[in-house]
């Protein structure tokens, strides 16, 4: 909880000039993952950047966390220009940008994806995205929780 609202801090100040909504729907009881909190911070500060670039004037950027079963799903929707269908398989490759143009207006590299993705599969979790032309995206991680049943793997124990 902390961690998202430390984020969501970070970013308010630029979403209150466009008259964005940032929302936080935390879980009912306080989560705690298995993961590094610079990682953490890094995955989360790029998917709002992301929202708050992509989302026009007026728009709505929700963070929601919930537990199922050993994993917490984070998820941060927006109500932005969306991604074409033809475009989802590839937005998480190294450089790779759907709209040029509006990506040099905006700034960036094409690199915020890809590293989102790199952290987040360095923590054991997974990614994945859905979105709607017009409607905006959503995007889920899975981390595995703190107290998940640990597993011997050779001399390395995991969660």
């Amino acid at each position: 909880d902390e961690m998202v609202s430390a984020s969501i801090e970070r970013l308010r100040q630029n979403a209150e000039r466009r008259s964005m909504q940032l929302i936080m729907e935390p879980a009912e009881q306080p989560l705690m993952i298995l993961a590094d909190a610079e990682a953490f911070e890094e995955i989360l500060d790029n998917l709002l950047d992301n929202a708050l670039k992509y989302t026009n004037t007026g728009g709505k950027i929700t963070v929601r966390w919930r537990p199922e079963g050993h994993w917490c799903h984070l998820e941060v929707e927006d109500t932005g220009i969306g991604i074409p269908q033809n475009h989802l398989p590839r937005i998480f490759e190294r450089f790779y940008r759907v709209d040029r143009a509006r990506s040099r207006e905006l700034g960036g590299t094409g690199l915020g994806l890809s590293i989102v993705k790199h952290l987040v599969q360095q923590l054991d979790g997974t990614i994945s995205v859905v979105s709607k032309l017009g409607k905006g995206t959503i995007f889920t991680i899975r981390f595995k929780l703190a107290d998940a049943p640990q597993v011997l793997r050779g001399n390395t124990l995991t969660a």
